[in-house]
């Protein structure tokens, strides 16, 4: 089989080449594909406009395409919200990217700074604090998003118990007009905080301030 860069064109002002390739299979059928890559891949493949190409090459170049797919949509997934790159690549594969050029896109995004997992990380407590989240959750909740878990952990330490409590009791008023008498009710209240996050001790400490 004959494979062939037919054209060669450039955009987004030189950031990205578009590739005609005409594969012959010397049986008088050809089939023609597209591949966009990014300049500095088509530099580095060294391949240009009339190369044919060995078979270990389209591949190198498909591998190419895949990947600056990946990148792109995976820039654009960024710009909407931010996310961990583990998350990142269980989007992109949502999108249809297979698993090697999602991981390899999310690992590249990181690298370029687009993916900041300790400010992401920062943003993420103070929006679920306000939430009245307990630290457990937040952790939970972060884990599940594919947060690192060290980065997780030292924000996590910053808080202080103070703020703990205070929200704890804030979430206690808030669901509830005034702590039942009923020890059976008590137990579901105590549960439901505990869901919530909240340590036994921040919740003792928070059902002592409501009691005075």
């Amino acid at each position: 089989m004959k494979i062939e860069i037919i054209s060669v064109s450039a955009l987004s002002e030189g950031a990205e080449m578009l590739l005609s390739v005409r594969m012959d299979n010397g049986e008088g059928r050809s089939e023609k594909r597209k591949f966009l890559i990014f300049t500095e891949q088509y530099l580095d493949l060294g391949i240009h406009k009339g190369s044919v190409l060995s078979e270990e090459e389209f591949d190198l170049l498909e591998e190419a395409s895949k990947r600056c797919v990946a990148i792109r949509k995976g820039s654009e997934l960024l710009s909407y919200s931010s996310s961990s790159r583990v998350r990142l690549s269980q989007r992109l594969r949502k999108k249809g990217i297979d698993r090697e050029s999602a991981e390899f896109a999310a690992e590249h995004l990181e690298s370029l700074g687009m993916i900041n997992q300790e400010a992401d990380v920062e943003g993420a407590v103070r929006s679920y604090l306000k939430k009245l989240y307990g630290k457990k959750r937040i952790y939970r909740e972060l884990c599940a998003k594919g947060y690192n878990r060290d980065i997780i952990s030292r924000e996590l330490e910053c808080i202080e118990e103070e703020v703990l409590v205070e929200n704890c009791v804030s979430l206690i008023k808030k669901k509830h007009k005034s702590f039942p008498d009923d020890p059976e009710t008590q137990k579901k209240i105590v549960a439901s905080l505990v869901r919530y996050g909240y340590s036994f001790n921040e919740i003792k400490q928070a059902l002592i301030i409501i009691g005075n």
